[in-house]
């Protein structure tokens, strides 16, 4: 690895990746926050073993009861590797080098703003930096939204062989609705308040939060069955004559008087590059499923610093969870941008969550 061609310094490196703010504008820190760790192996147990035994009352000298030891569900998975770079050959070395004489010349009258554009369309080591989070935000929602690490050919291409995780939830927290969500007989206000109950009966923490994406809590709120489970204690109060009105912040005061889950709406998207150059926009999260849980926070997301490579010009700097490396070759002429990351995101609270298929009756492994 030699130096890189482009007058950049180890500093200008460090400055820049650690004033990148990982998950800016992103759902994954939310539901899964950074958690350092300091193995590559992750071993997971559940320690919610629902409600105490208790005590028994016994008659004095007399031995105390023995009590059976339940077992507790455990998980186990290794970090994975994701990794993004971008090359700047002899043609785009060239044309960034016309573009920036260009931008400074007395042809242009606002030179910062013209330089400005140029760097934006070579900045690689943002370009990296957004990938790397992106990569995150899809993985870390795949996992929000099905309970397990899964990957497709489509989107992973050769790696969808690699080992899926699973996190053990238990097989009864996956279920369907009634009828499927926005339907004339749908309820699944109802469905919901029924899986709340059903982890809450076993003495585990309660589920208190329902995760949706858009595109389903739209078609939860044209179901006929929730304008009238809100017109006596909402509408009347806010004023509004017609369920089209009805919007999240209200449904969620219906919510929270009854205590149940309330509602958190995502949005995202991410763009995948595949092979051949094509690019497709997709969603994470499956927006056939609602997950419940107790609390927002889903997991965490698990990262271990890739090491540092010795007696190298490259330069090279650690960022919150991922490393950044520039480096070059002169035959043919050519600068690498690359960056790193030993990651992965992991449920908690797993006997707690609950996975509804909003488009089924039954789980159907999320499929509508």
């Amino acid at each position: 690895m030699n130096a890189p061609l482009f007058n950049v310094t180890q500093t200008d490196l460090e400055v820049e990746v650690n004033s990148y703010k990982p998950g800016n504008g992103l759902i994954w820190p939310v539901l899964f926050p950074l958690k350092y760790t300091s193995k590559m192996t992750l071993d997971g147990i559940s320690g919610e073993d629902g409600i105490p035994v208790t005590a028994d009352r016994v008659a004095f000298n007399t031995k105390s009861p023995k009590k059976t030891r339940k077992t507790v569900g455990s998980w186990h998975g290794r970090l994975g590797k994701i990794s993004i770079s971008r090359d700047k050959d002899e043609n785009d070395i060239n044309d960034y080098n016309e573009q920036s004489a260009i931008a400074q010349s007395g042809l242009i009258q606002d030179k910062a703003a013209a330089q400005y554009l140029v760097d934006m369309v070579y900045d690689d080591v943002k370009f990296c930096s957004d990938g790397m989070d992106y990569r995150v935000e899809l993985d870390a929602l795949r996992i929000g939204s099905s309970g397990v690490q899964v990957t497709k050919e489509e989107i992973d291409g050769d790696t969808a062989t690699d080992d899926v995780i699973n996190f053990n939830i238990p097989t009864e927290n996956y279920k369907g609705v009634t009828a499927i969500a926005g339907t004339a007989n749908a309820d699944t206000i109802k469905d919901i308040a029924a899986a709340q109950k059903a982890i809450s009966k076993k003495g585990l923490k309660k589920p208190m939060f329902a995760i949706v994406e858009t595109e389903t809590m739209e078609l939860i709120l044209s179901e006929a069955s929730l304008a009238k489970k809100v017109a006596s204690t909402i509408l009347s109060i806010a004023g509004l004559e017609q369920a089209n009105e009805i919007s999240v912040g209200v449904v969620n005061a219906y919510m929270q008087k009854h205590g149940y889950p309330q509602f958190v709406v995502i949005d995202s998207y991410v763009t995948v590059e595949h092979k051949d150059g094509t690019k497709e926009t997709l969603k994470p999260w499956n927006a056939n499923v609602i997950t419940l849980s107790p609390t927002v926070q889903l997991g965490w997301t698990y990262y271990k610093p890739v090491p540092m490579v010795k007696d190298t010009a490259a330069l090279q700097a650690q960022g919150s969870y991922f490393k950044t490396t520039i480096y070059s070759e002169v035959n043919p002429m050519l600068e690498t941008t690359m960056a790193e990351a030993y990651i992965q995101p992991a449920l908690i609270n797993r006997a707690s969550l609950v996975f509804i298929n909003a488009k089924k009756t039954t789980w159907n492994n999320g499929e509508a």
